[in-house]
């Protein structure tokens, strides 16, 4: 009995919160995000979600036009998603989790959003168009020499 009435009075274990925000933000929006996170005590940010952007493309716009209006993924993310991490690390003097998604396809794409500030790596699209190998390579790539 008295075991069962110790469970019922734990504390619940608090659990990581992060924002999953978007690579079409402008700086002072960044900086609007950073002082929502720091008011509600987030546990950090996942840089990017999908775009709406079409830049970056070798497909005919009008194409890409046809097919959706909805988010883009993959490749064309790569740049912009780095300067995301870079800007929210940079204005947030590196004391903020920042979780790095979108265009990595490579073992330099990793390495590229850690340098930028990441700290830790999603890894989604990539996985799809890529071989199985990928996540391999990433990981021999963080191991030191």
């Amino acid at each position: 009995m008295e075991q069962a009435q110790a469970r019922n009075h734990v504390r619940p274990v608090p659990r990581p919160l992060l924002l999953k925000i978007g690579p079409d933000l402008t700086d002072s929006q960044f900086d609007d995000i950073l002082e929502i996170v720091r008011g509600t005590q987030l546990s950090g940010l996942v840089a990017t979600n999908t775009t709406i952007s079409r830049d970056n493309l070798s497909t005919e716009p009008g194409y890409v036009d046809s097919l959706s209006a909805g988010g883009l993924s993959g490749r064309p993310l790569r740049a912009r998603t780095t300067e995301v991490i870079c800007t929210l690390h940079r204005k947030s003097d590196g004391g903020l989790p920042i979780i790095g998604v979108g265009g990595i396809h490579s073992a330099a794409d990793t390495q590229e959003k850690l340098a930028a500030g990441a700290a830790l790596i999603q890894h989604s699209t990539g996985s799809i168009y890529e071989e199985p190998a990928l996540v391999s390579r990433i990981n021999r790539s963080l191991m030191p020499a």
